[in-house]
């Protein structure tokens, strides 16, 4: 049966990926737990990103700073359109991984000579823009792990960029389903970059936010353009944390607190933008 690629990336994100005395999840608080029970359509109609507002008040109640707090679904981002799976990848994914001895993280030795006797070799470093690159136990063990920089996906990803002969692009994935980063992740699949794609794509946490703001007259005409104005602002994320309002400016404070207010404490959906 040939999986999409929707219910791969399910399966991972709700894979029993163990549990570990040195592991902080406690009873049931690692991500593969807080999963179970969740349907693949729980994932679809869950927001591609949620803003939040950690919010300082004075002794009027009034909010005098907002910390933003976002979290950005893997779910969305890996199903987006930016990864999809050919007949090699679907070939890998079944086989079975009872052990994590391949070359590549989460692979086994199988599975990492399968890769070799079918043209696969890790992607050049010095082309990948993250530049985030770490040796592990073995020489070919190259790879990135969204934890290491400033990402807010809602699960840690971990990876390694791949090529073929035909200079195809392609890439190995895993979730991050424990408590500690350090330990819990799913084992590897294989999956295709769409065309047009970069690798890069896949670890970009950009996205966007507007709310109404009763404030601004969005039903009356401008007398110089005949259109009504926008009556809602919007906030953009970018790599790095960046923060960007309406005029595409860098967001302040003030802008993070009118945005809170607005919200009045509820959970703010928005959108990713998905790099095609």
């Amino acid at each position: 049966m040939n999986k999409s690629t929707e219910q791969v990336i399910f399966e991972m994100l709700t894979a029993n990926t163990g549990t570990h005395m040195l592991d902080s999840g406690g009873g049931n608080g690692r991500n593969w737990q807080r999963n179970q029970g969740l349907t693949i359509d729980d994932f679809r109609n869950e927001p591609p990103a949620t803003l939040n507002f950690y919010t300082r008040e004075n002794d009027k109640g009034e909010i005098i700073s907002a910390e933003p707090e976002l979290s950005v679904s893997v779910f969305h981002k890996l199903t987006s359109g930016i990864i999809e799976q050919d007949e090699l990848c679907r070939e890998f994914n079944a086989m079975p991984c009872d052990n994590w001895d391949g070359d590549y993280y989460g692979t086994s030795r199988d599975q990492f000579e399968w890769l070799a006797d079918n043209g696969f070799l890790p992607r050049d470093a010095s082309r990948n823009d993250f530049a985030l690159w770490t040796i592990g136990k073995h020489d070919l063990n190259i790879g990135w792990n969204t934890y290491n920089w400033d990402n807010q996906f809602s699960q840690v990803l971990q990876g390694t960029d791949l090529e073929n002969d035909n200079n195809e692009q392609y890439v190995l994935i895993q979730i991050h389903g424990g408590a500690d980063v350090r330990g819990g992740y799913t084992d590897a699949k294989l999956f295709k970059m769409s065309d047009h794609c970069e690798h890069y794509a896949v670890a970009l946490d950009d996205c966007g936010f507007g709310i109404k703001n009763p404030d601004i007259d969005g039903e009356t005409p401008d007398i110089f353009t005949g259109q009504p104005h926008q009556d809602f602002i919007t906030l953009d994320h970018r790599g790095g944390g960046e923060w960007t309002d309406n005029d595409g400016s860098l967001a302040d404070d003030d802008m993070f607190i009118q945005f809170a207010k607005l919200a009045a404490g509820e959970p703010i959906a928005g959108d990713q933008f998905n790099d095609f």
